[in-house]
């Protein structure tokens, strides 16, 4: 049987799936995998010890809107499909500041603006775009710094990368099958306002990697930042 046979039979399944629509919305669930880092370089503090890190887990609840048309799934460009974040829960360990400490450091969407993006997906070239603009808040926890920072701070990011996407991950996300996994790999460099007391001016540098899950991994840390969050 040709690829092409294939994507045609598939999208016809799929279509009896949805009941006849090619219109689709499909929650889908990031988590942090790996090994995942945030380093915050402070210009406050002397050269030389002025990067402080964080290990961080968590991940995203996203909604992804796309028309699965087989024509179109067939051209080079492939399906251009949006995606709206719903929930960012990204935690972080606490980091020590010259004994002042952050305690768990809480990484969250910012309710008025969580962000989004856009995919384009050429399975036949087992290839995707990810652009995803995540518009997160950092809170830390202890009361330590909560007193000096009761407004989270911002942290925008952006997500431009281009990831392995075959056809069978394609047909196994949108068939809910647990086994197909997107992976998303991203360096993310930001810098915090001016005008923020101590950390203005501050370069945050993520090295992080998601991929498609189940849902949002629990963890004691995401949980601690679940209580916070309830408590604000």
């Amino acid at each position: 049987m040709t690829k092409t046979r294939s994507i045609l039979l598939l999208t016809a399944a799929l279509f009896t799936v949805n009941a006849g629509c090619g219109q689709i919305q499909l929650p889908i669930s990031f988590a942090l995998v790996g090994d995942n880092t945030i380093s915050l370089e402070v210009p406050f503090f002397p050269p030389g010890q002025n990067v402080f890190d964080t290990t961080v887990v968590g991940g995203a609840d996203a909604t992804i809107s796309l028309s699965l048309d087989p024509f179109v799934l067939l051209t080079p460009k492939g399906l251009a499909a949006m995606i709206s974040l719903d929930k960012v829960r990204i935690a972080g360990t606490d980091i020590n500041l010259f004994g002042l400490h952050t305690g768990t450091l809480c990484i969250y969407d910012d309710p008025n603006n969580p962000g989004g993006g856009i995919a384009h997906l050429r399975p036949l070239h087992q290839q995707a775009d990810f652009d995803i603009n995540f518009n997160t808040l950092i809170s830390p926890t202890s009361s330590q710094l909560l007193a000096l920072f009761p407004t989270p701070l911002p942290f925008d990011a952006e997500v431009n990368t281009t990831t392995t996407v075959t056809l069978s991950d394609l047909f196994g996300l949108l068939a809910g099958s647990s086994s197909s996994s997107i992976e998303l790999s991203q360096e993310i460099v930001t810098t915090l306002p001016d005008d923020i007391p101590f950390f203005g001016g501050a370069t945050v540098t993520a090295d992080l990697t998601l991929a498609t899950a189940k849902a949002i991994p629990s963890d004691p840390l995401l949980d601690q930042c679940e209580a916070f969050l309830a408590s604000q």
